[in-house]
């Protein structure tokens, strides 16, 4: 299929409005030699056809009817295929990147609006959208315009030349000779190599590992590597909340069903047995805390979340601590009153809420209540929860239209997401409002009964304001009414940019306070900002202060610090006062400073996404893009939203660590505009005082909210740990992922804040866990032994790849932009994020193991292959892998892969060529083998166990290209700048030995914690110190054992004789009771008697 182009077309309009301002500039566009057969109606209430004629030239239109599916007969790759049913489905080569932009028209006025001719100098001009065509006389239609345009040419480039296939379609030349059916007929002469020359066979062997004199095994240690395990049912494994011990991994592919006790899926802790004293929790240096996902969704095999309406009256809740019923509350008197398990207050149950009890002391309705028996409920807010009446959320697309914006396709590409959006959009949820801006503000009204927007320009950027109402400039997209001009807009409006030239400037924060404004006066939505060049007009202009220097500073040298402060504090207040979000979508050119650090201040405050495509090319990343923005439009994100997190009496909250900010003085609330699904927040948890007498710790989670249905609700989640006084317990049960969560979000915060100790700190935790555990847990074991917690066995090879991330590297090759954008992204990661993210995973795809793609026979899975080590020696020359970061997925093509190879594999006969057949597999369905079906299932597979999660793209890396020196320095066992490899970092460990153990020790004889700039030269002396420890502490335990035996010997004496004296009193006074009876017996033995008597 041809790619999209985008039709210079002009919409006219006999609206008595049009003459209130001057059409457009006749010097913009020329008559049409195609005469009365090149116009039609712009209607498309009453046709729409797919492909319309005029002459020659071919038009092509995105979708039929509807917009929900692509047209007939054009092909969607199954590698842009949405997994999930919700999301349009993108279309590869519908929007491509144009050449340079065009100059401006001969007799184009300075500095005119791409939309009109130059408006006023102040206030705004009326004027129908696109205005009255001179020398067009047909009312209500368009006139075409003669030329081709220059800013926006259709074609595809096609890296490496000509790609020759069999069987080829329109724009392929044919070649008889390769295949036959997807089989190679034959191929003379020796295969050449890619990227290096012809090399031996043993050259082909992976790298194997320097051999050193460490007695730790590099292949030994531990990695998350193996291979997966595949669902044996529809949706996996089921676990019940109640019953297991440690919740399943993040990644796991599972189903939770509620039981009482909260869902993993929403929130996790750290440590799943909570220490019973401080002491205990002080000596294990586990952090203890919650990760919270709030909003999270469920799998289909899941049941829905219940919502309960009470009325007026609300939920019942503990008039002490405020806590929520739930689950675990007991119950007394006859159902008349009840125990709250979070602080033990004995509250009186409300009349209407009062039941019998059965013989267990259970209420009789408990199974007809879902806040009884489930660990997650919604309630309907009672009308006093809030100030005012909540609304429906609108949002406002507010879209950048330069040069830069059309010459790199951003303008294009989010016009054909939003059209294929149209369709998926529910109501009432569909109310949108598109607002374009350059050196103006362009909003568009929306009247019913007219053919076409009405287009209103505000020039004025230095005071901007929205020229209508709410009502009109944001209307529901899915009312017939509105529906016909939405599609016009979407459809033409790209075309008009390219007819007519383009300014330079952007005033995209007067566009941003218009938009917030105009969602504020209606009750709050979602403001969504695209980006494609720094805003450098208007109020809140941003100014170029990128300083190669400052940006090689560990904190950014004041980089991280926000422009225009006063300005953006202004419109942060705005927002979180009226429940306005923004979300930004950045795509700078290659090497440009587009000032991150403030763009991203509002979406951070606000809980707003925060997207960034540098260097963006439709071909590469606008499927990125369409998923993303499809995914932050038609998820079921909630606004408004009051957040409290309640722990039971012995915890407390100490900090939090998420991308907006707590209250100021509790820092288990805190308030923001919006949240997504991903939206996490990891609570930091001590102890306030011992936990004595309970067996249970519990921790609750309310959010007030208002749903895209516009209903006010109130979610509880309600978490029950078992709590310990054990300290091998505390680690048995701790869960790697969250702490890891935990800590890589501390070591962001602090990085944006400008703690340059950062990395010590982390490295810290990890010592200080690590020691607690050989100490306290593993002390019999012999020294030089290398003892880890089996819960925690991945934590330094974790710990030492979140050193090695760009976010925490500071250098003149980390842009200032990239650094802000990932830490952001850190403090918001969702926790089924971070293992992919902190540790790659990487699969071999040639060759492939024997059952690697090939069905399970349960639904639509496919067998996975086992992953291997992330690191460059284990990674062959001639092979093929895919590798995954959580983000992407990217088919790395080794350097000495042979062209037979590729060519039996892809029907490939260039390295290009693999890129290109795989970006629309459909279309060389003969070229393709079973192997390359097999890996393209696979592809699928790990998209689908991840369709929770933000669309991972697919890209084919070739040698020799910028993309495979990022791959391979992604890989997480490698050297970093001055990190070093994981093998070495256990060689050192045991070289740590030959130290003198005497320079290690301060005053008291305690080692020295050493902090050196390498990460494996701290863990070397760690373990050094550890060995030291060791020998001092089985010594200090052989004086112990001795003294403890004496004393254990001692007071079992003493015991024995305390037990022997209470034996004899109970003898003399059973005697003495005989001897009342029996006079003759005292008589009898008096000495005897008297004796017992006196003791």
């Amino acid at each position: 299929m041809q790619p999209a182009c985008f039709d210079p077309v002009l919409v006219a309009n006999s609206s008595p409005l049009a003459s209130a301002s001057p059409a457009i500039s006749t010097a913009k566009t020329e008559p049409s030699p195609a005469g009365p057969d090149a116009s039609r109606t712009s209607s498309l209430s009453n046709s729409r056809p797919d492909l319309i004629s005029n002459n020659a030239m071919s038009k092509i239109k995105f979708f039929k009817e509807g917009g929900a599916t692509p047209p007939e007969g054009s092909p969607t790759s199954r590698l842009s295929g949405s997994p999930v049913s919700a999301y349009p489905a993108f279309k590869p080569g519908a929007v491509q990147a144009s050449g340079p932009a065009p100059p401006p028209a001969a007799n184009s006025l300075n500095g005119s609006s791409p939309f009109s001719m130059s408006p006023p100098q102040s206030g705004a001009s009326f004027a129908m959208y696109g205005g009255e065509t001179p020398g067009a006389k047909t009312p209500g239609g368009y006139t075409p315009v003669a030329f081709t345009p220059t800013g926006y040419t259709p074609g595809a480039y096609t890296p490496g030349g000509q790609l020759k296939r069999a069987n080829s379609g329109v724009g392929f030349t044919v070649d008889a000779s390769p295949m036959k059916n997807g089989v190679p007929r034959s191929i003379s002469g020796t295969p050449r190599k890619f990227g290096a020359p012809a090399a031996s066979p043993n050259s082909r062997r992976r790298t194997e590992t320097k051999k050193s004199n460490s007695r730790i095994d590099p292949e030994q240690v531990p990695r998350p590597v193996g291979q997966p395990e595949a669902v044996k049912q529809e949706g996996g494994k089921v676990y019940e909340t109640t019953k297991y011990h440690v919740p399943p991994a993040a990644t796991t592919v599972c189903t939770v069903v509620d039981c009482g006790s909260s869902s993993c899926e929403f929130i996790r802790s750290t440590v799943n047995q909570v220490p019973a004293y401080p002491s205990t929790a002080n000596t294990a240096h586990i952090p203890m805390a919650v990760v919270c996902q709030p909003f999270a969704e469920l799998t289909p095999f899941e049941a829905d979340i219940p919502c309960v309406d009470l009325g007026e009256s609300g939920p019942f809740r503990c008039n002490r601590c405020k806590a929520y019923v739930n689950a675990f509350f007991t119950w007394h008197n006859g159902g008349k009153e009840a125990t709250c398990n979070f602080c033990g207050q004995r509250v009186e149950v409300p009349l209407e809420y009062m039941c019998n009890l059965d013989e267990k002391g259970q209420r009789v309705d408990k199974a007809g209540r879902p806040e009884l028996n489930r660990g997650t409920v919604d309630y309907v807010a009672p009308s006093d929860y809030s100030e005012s009446a909540p609304v429906v959320p609108a949002t406002i697309f507010v879209i950048e239209a330069t040069q830069r914006s059309l010459q790199c396709g951003l303008l294009p590409q989010v016009m054909w997401t939003l059209r294929s959006l149209l369709g998926f959009m529910q109501r009432p949820s569909s109310r949108i409002g598109i607002l374009l801006f350059d050196q103006a503000l362009h909003f568009f009204a929306f009247h019913p009964g007219l053919d076409c927007a009405r287009q209103i320009t505000v020039s004025d950027t230095e005071d901007p304001f929205a020229p209508c109402g709410a009502e009109v400039l944001l209307v529901d997209a899915e009312d017939p009414a509105y529906r016909s001009q939405i599609d016009s807009l979407l459809d033409e409006l790209p075309g008009l940019l390219v007819a007519e030239g383009l300014a330079e400037q952007a005033a995209g924060c007067a566009a941003l306070k218009a938009a917030t404004e105009l969602l504020g006066s209606r009750g709050g939505g979602h403001v969504i900002m695209f980006h494609a060049s720094l805003p450098n007009s208007g109020i809140g202009a941003l100014r170029h202060r990128d300083d190669i220097k400052l940006a090689s500073e560990p904190e950014g040298g004041g980089l991280f610090a926000v422009q225009q402060p006063t300005f953006f504090e202004e419109i942060d207040v705005d927002c979180l006062n009226r429940g306005v979000a923004v979300s930004v979508f950045c795509t700078p050119a290659t090497g440009i400073y587009i000032d991150m650090a403030t763009l991203c201040r509002i979406p951070r405050r606000t809980g707003g996404e925060v997207c960034y495509y540098p260097g963006f090319d439709p071909s590469r990343d606008g499927e990125r893009l369409h998923y993303d923005l499809s995914r932050t439009v038609v998820q079921p994100a909630v606004f408004n939203v009051m957040f409290k997190l309640r722990v039971s009496k012995g915890l407390a909250v100490d900090s939090i660590h998420c991308t907006w900010d707590p209250e100021v003085i509790d820092p288990s609330t805190f308030s923001v505009s919006r949240m997504s699904v991903d939206a996490t927040a990891d609570f930091v948890l001590v102890h306030g005082e011992r936990i004595e007498g309970q067996k249970h710790a519990y921790v609750q989670v309310a959010c007030l909210y208002t749903d895209k249905r516009g209903k006010r609700l109130i979610r509880v989640h309600t978490l029950q740990l078992p709590v310990t006084s054990s300290l091998s317990n505390v680690f048995r049960y701790t869960e790697i992922d969250a702490v890891t969560n935990l800590l890589l979000k501390q070591a962001a915060d602090s990085a944006l804040t400008g703690n340059g100790n950062f990395k010590d700190k982390l490295t810290k935790s990890c010592v200080d866990m690590l020691h607690a555990y050989r100490a306290n847990c593993a002390s019999m074991t012999a020294a030089g032994q290398l003892i880890l917690p089996e819960s925690l066995k991945l934590l330094p090879l974790y710990i030492g790849t979140i050193r090695k991330f760009p976010a925490f590297r500071a250098g003149s090759d980390i842009k200032v932009d990239d650094r802000i954008v990932s830490l952001i992204r850190t403090l918001g990661l969702p926790i089924a994020l971070t293992a992919s993210l902190v540790y790659p995973r990487v699969y071999t795809m040639l060759p492939l193991p024997d059952k690697a793609g090939l069905p399970t026979g349960i639904g639509d899975n496919v067998f996975l292959p086992p992953t291997i080590a992330g690191s460059s020696d284990k990674l062959a020359t001639d092979r093929i892998y895919l590798i995954d970061n959580g983000m992407s997925l990217r088919l790395y093509v080794r350097p000495e892969v042979g062209q037979e190879t590729l060519y039996q594999v892809f029907g490939a006969e260039t390295l290009q060529d693999v890129s290109v057949i795989l970006s629309a597999p459909e279309d060389f369905a003969d070229s393709l083998s079973e192997d390359a079906e097999r890996m393209l299932s696979c592809v699928q597979q790990i998209r689908r166990e991840r369709w929770r999660l933000p669309w991972q793209s697919f890209h084919v890396v070739l040698p020799g290209t910028p993309e495979e020196s990022r791959v391979l320095a992604s890989l997480a066992e490698d050297r970093a700048g001055s990190e070093s490899t994981y093998a070495s970092w256990h060689a050192r460990s045991e070289l740590g030995e030959e130290s003198d153990p005497s320079k290690r020790l301060e005053a008291g004889g305690r080692p020295k914690a050493e902090i050196d700039p390498c990460f494996d030269a701290q863990i070397s002396s760690i373990f050094s110190q550890m060995k030291v420890w060791n020998l001092a502490r089985r010594e200090f335990r052989r004086r112990m054992a001795i003294q403890w035996s004496k004393k254990y010997e001692r007071s079992t004496e003493l015991e024995f004789r305390d037990a022997s004296e209470v034996v004899n009193r109970h003898v003399v006074w059973v005697a003495l009771f005989i001897m009342v009876l029996r006079p003759e017996i005292a008589c009898s033995c008096p000495s005897h008697t008297a004796r017992r008597f006196r003791v």
